[in-house]
């Protein structure tokens, strides 16, 4: 008899700075055999909870809090947090909280030592004008904007975050660029501007932890990082900078056993495959899918884009969801690594920003951030998913890591 539990910790991320059911971390006890949850607890309510990553083998968890301003203060940048799991009760015991530096940190990855955490940030969409006096004596101006970094924390002997190592600042091209713009979200009303400013929604290391791949959805770029373990430096190997003009690269997922990359875009329903040099830490796209059957033009005022991207751990399926249509799209995976679409499955819930698949693979959960819910599918040998009907409630679900208590 299998007497271990298995927990699922769920970040809550939203839109709004101070929605009605709060944000923070939440903590479900998972029943295997029937995929069903029960809430614990919440806690830290007032973190944007957008990202986890959960070392299992040390039991800790780590969080991102997504805010542009330090607590009590106009701006400063966002934070890390770690909590070591209680494996009795999977409750999380705070351990320390760090500033990440610069505004809204959005994703968080180890590096292969396992000494190393990495997070990126988003940045915020503004600027400040300054008043400046030439060299000549006249006067002018100067437009500057947030940066936007890569930052990497020592971690401590007992989990805990240590002090930064090292930051890289990405580029920006400022108002100057060819292509620069300024829009505004109609569904968020959030500024968005194209390749105006850097903004990093995703650090993600390779199955080898050989390289980390950076999303910038404000210059339309990938980047590739290396760690230097021994002097606790990133180091930057390569960049691809995408043709499509703000298709705003998201999220990266890695194939378990083979080079292949895959990126999601934010604003496009298209997935792109690259190849992939862990060695040389370079990659080089080969493909791109389109999710859709047709392109449906405009939902609620914007493109229909891509929110997480996942692989199956068989190799054979890739999951992606699309917001505005709120689908969970199914792809094959053939010889050559590139995604056939070959379902697409209503996600049962407004906004499926998170996806999970359980430890055992039979069930697929969607976290369904605006409508505050999570979802349930069944999952056969072929990654193809089965509506079970199942809803939980939820707080507003974005990242979503399961744990077995040993």
């Amino acid at each position: 008899m299998n007497n271990k539990k298995t927990y699922l910790y769920v970040g809550n991320w939203s839109f709004e700075a101070n929605p009605s059911k709060g944000k923070g971390i939440s903590v479900f006890e998972y029943e295997p055999e029937t995929g069903d949850l029960r809430l614990q607890e919440t806690i830290c309510k007032d973190v944007a909870a957008g990202q986890l990553y959960l070392d299992a083998q040390k039991g800790i968890l780590y969080s991102n809090d997504e805010c542009g301003e330090r607590r009590g203060e106009i701006g400063g940048g966002g934070y890390l947090l770690a909590f070591r799991i209680d494996p009795e009760t999977g409750s999380l015991v705070f351990l320390n909280r760090k500033e990440s530096l610069s505004p809204e940190p959005s994703y968080i990855s180890p590096d292969k030592s396992g000494q190393y955490l990495i997070t990126c940030h988003c940045a915020d969409p503004f600027h400040v004008t300054k008043v400046v006096k030439n060299e000549d004596g006249s006067f002018g101006n100067e437009v500057l904007y947030d940066d936007a970094a890569v930052v990497m924390f020592r971690i401590n002997s007992d989990g805990s975050l240590g002090e930064v190592s090292d930051a890289v600042v990405t580029e920006s091209a400022g108002c100057k660029g060819p292509h620069s713009k300024r829009s505004v979200d109609p569904v968020s009303g959030h500024i968005q501007l194209v390749r105006v400013i850097s903004r990093l929604h995703a650090v993600v290391a390779s199955p080898d932890k050989e390289i980390l791949v950076v999303c910038d959805k404000g210059m339309d770029r990938v980047y590739v990082f290396k760690v230097d373990a021994d002097k606790g430096k990133l180091v930057r190997t390569d960049m691809w900078e995408a043709p499509e003009v703000a298709c705003f690269p998201r999220y990266a997922a890695f194939h378990p056993q083979e080079n292949y990359l895959y990126v999601n875009n934010e604003n496009y329903a298209m997935v792109n495959t690259f190849v992939y040099d862990s060695a040389e830490g370079k990659i080089r796209r080969t493909a791109s899918t389109y999710l859709l059957e047709k392109d449906p033009g405009f939902v609620e005022g914007k493109p229909v884009g891509a929110q997480d991207i996942m692989v199956h751990p068989n190799g054979k399926t890739l999951y992606c969801t699309l917001c505005g249509l709120n689908l969970i799209v199914v792809c094959r995976l053939g010889d050559d690594g590139v995604p056939v679409p070959v379902q697409r499955i209503d996600s049962r819930g407004s906004l499926p920003r998170g996806l999970a698949l359980s430890p055992d693979g039979r069930f697929l959960l969607s976290g369904n951030m605006v409508s505050g819910d999570i979802t349930l599918f069944a999952c056969d040998e072929e990654g193809m998913l089965k509506d079970t009907g199942k809803t939980f409630e939820a707080v507003s679900p974005s990242a979503m890591r399961f744990y077995t208590a040993d």
